[in-house]
Formats: C-alpha cells, sequence, structure tokens
C-alpha cells in the first residue's frame, strides 16, 4: 500500500507550491457533460509579489498523491484570483476551469451539407473552440441524410450532435472526450480497503443510472470514465465513474468521492 505521506503541488508560470511549504485546500470536480468544470484551490500565506503573478487566463496544473504515487488531476485555465484576511493568516483564492471559458464561444450559423456524418460536426467544432480530442468513440456515427445547421453556443452543439449518437462527451484536464462512459481504453483499477477503499458504498439509482457513491483515498487515477473493480462488503463488481470530486487538505480530506455506475 503506497497511500503514505501525502503530496499536493500547484504550478502557474514557472512557479510551484508544494504542500510541505505552504497550507494548500482544494476541491477539483469531475462529471461527463461538455461545460468545464471549476476546481476551487485555496493557499495560505502567499507573498504579495507571488499573488500578483498569479495571473487569470494562465495555465494551472495540479499534482496530487502520495509520497509513492502521484499523478496530475488537474490541467486548466485560471478564472480568478482573490485574497481575503483570516485573521493573522492571508488566504488566495484561485478558481481553475478544465478547459478556457467556452460559454461565449459561438457559432453564427454554418450549414452543413446532405449525409454529413456527425463525427465531421463535432471535430470540426472542436477546432473551432481549441480543444484537442482525447478520444472519438461513437455509439454510431449519425449521419444527417438532409444536412445539419449549426447554430449557437459550441458546447451545445457538440452535445446534442453526440446525444444524436447516443454518446456522452465531456471535458477533462483540457481535452474533449466524445465516448460511452463505458467504452474506451481505460486502465482498470481495483478499490478496495487494501487501495484506499472509505467505508461502504451507497447504492443510488436515478432516471438514467444505477450505481453506488464510494468514497476513496485520494487516487488521481479516478475520474470521468474511469474503470473500478470495486470489492466491498456491499458488491463485488465492475463499475464505471461518472462523476465526482477530489478533495485535498493537508491535515483534513484527502480523497475522492465518485458516482460509480453498475
Amino acid at each position: 500500500m503506497n497511500n503514505f505521506g501525502r503530496v499536493c503541488e500547484v504550478m502557474t508560470e514557472n512557479m510551484k507550491f508544494s504542500m510541505d511549504d505552504f497550507n494548500i485546500v482544494a476541491s477539483v470536480p469531475f462529471d461527463n457533460d461538455a461545460l468545464p468544470n471549476e476546481a476551487e484551490i485555496q493557499i495560505w500565506n502567499l507573498s504579495d509579489t507571488t499573488i500578483n503573478n498569479i495571473k487569470r487566463g494562465k495555465i494551472l496544473m495540479m499534482n496530487a498523491g502520495y509520497l509513492e504515487d502521484s499523478g496530475v488531476i488537474l490541467h486548466g485555465y485560471i478564472s480568478s484570483v482573490k485574497t481575503d484576511r483570516s485573521g493573522v493568516d492571508k488566504i488566495t483564492t484561485i478558481t481553475v476551469l478544465d478547459s478556457e471559458d467556452l460559454s461565449k464561444r459561438q457559432i453564427k450559423e454554418i450549414a452543413y451539407a446532405k449525409n454529413t456524418l456527425a463525427s465531421h460536426i463535432i471535430k470540426e467544432m472542436a477546432r473551432y473552440i481549441g480543444l484537442p480530442v482525447a478520444q472519438m468513440d461513437l455509439n454510431q456515427d449519425y449521419r444527417y441524410q438532409d444536412g445539419y445547421t449549426a447554430k449557437g453556443p459550441v458546447t451545445e452543439i457538440i452535445t446534442k450532435v453526440a446525444k444524436d449518437c447516443g454518446t456522452s462527451v465531456y471535458i477533462n484536464k483540457g481535452k474533449l472526450y466524445v465516448r460511452s462512459l463505458r467504452r474506451g481504453g481505460d486502465s482498470v483499477f481495483s478499490l478496495n480497503k487494501g487501495t484506499g477503499l472509505i467505508g461502504s458504498p451507497e447504492y443510488f439509482e436515478d432516471a438514467t443510472a444505477k450505481g453506488y457513491n464510494v468514497r476513496s483515498q485520494l487516487q488521481y487515477r479516478i475520474t470521468t470514465a474511469a474503470v473500478i473493480d470495486l470489492e466491498s462488503e456491499l458488491f463485488k463488481g465492475r463499475m464505471h465513474v461518472r462523476s465526482g470530486t477530489h478533495r485535498i487538505s493537508r491535515t483534513g480530506d484527502f480523497m475522492t468521492e465518485m458516482e460509480a455506475l453498475l
């Protein structure tokens, strides 16, 4: 078991802040929709000069895990920076989108010819907003026999076209994924008490799926579409992660919460 000795490093603009030197608290969400997720990082008692060098729009990365096993859990763009006082402490809160802010990226109108494939439209929309396509594995590459008109927010266009293909679409660590949560080349992570499982999974069922809410010690490998071989008293079997949050602190929570689908 390698889950010993907490590690967290925040890097931006040739600066690195380590949990060894600074009190760091963070919440890093992940899910399966095309809207960028917003992470929040708090760092205690940075100098004024350092704070002024943390710039909106710049790339920020975070590594987290343990002394013998850590990896990237966040790669995105700083959306805001603010600093507040709490007694003698100065706390800088950095919000980070896991892609550039895409909310204002809109298409006035693009008309696609008859028999255009959905994959062509998705790739073109991704290029338009500058998102690299990490994976595209459509359940069905839908053919628009009467053509297609793209209009409005680009992320909505991509989501609608992917839905016509019966496929999920999401952004993770600055890349676009168009694929089923249950398909792809993901490695399998065995989650049990020995590898970090916390407590007992809690069963849930909603309109579209059923599964378990699961908590584990912080695990950077777990993110959207991660494959989990879960071994617990309540359930043993393979599951596919839909969403969750990494929670990081020096002395408090250092865990990954997830919704895992059957």
